[in-house]
């Protein structure tokens, strides 16, 4: 069986705040989420003519130290709506640094 293709939008808003006056320590927070359809049929002799899809909502929360360039940031997941397929969650954690 080969599966299907899938479209999915990721998104999101966040606000920097800072940490200390001079904006050396900023701190990110927000919503985000993400929304997956299955566009395409899944092919082969196993396949089925049913599409998935899920739609996940959660959180955002980062630090960016600005004399380094270098974040932290952390997302997490819940999904609360699956169709034809597993629902879960799931969690995020990305370093990022400027060289």
């Amino acid at each position: 069986m080969t599966p299907g293709d899938n479209l999915t939008l990721n998104w999101g808003i966040s606000q920097f705040l800072p940490l200390k006056k001079d904006m050396s320590l900023l701190l990110e927070v927000g919503p985000a989420g993400y929304d997956t359809w299955q566009i395409t049929d899944d092919s082969g002799s196993a396949a089925s003519n049913t599409r998935d899809q899920v739609h996940a909502v959660g959180g955002q929360l980062g630090l960016t130290y600005m004399p380094w360039v270098a974040s932290l940031n952390v997302h997490g997941f819940y999904e609360y709506d699956a169709q034809n397929r597993f629902q879960g969650g799931s969690f995020e954690v990305s370093i990022a640094k400027k060289f």
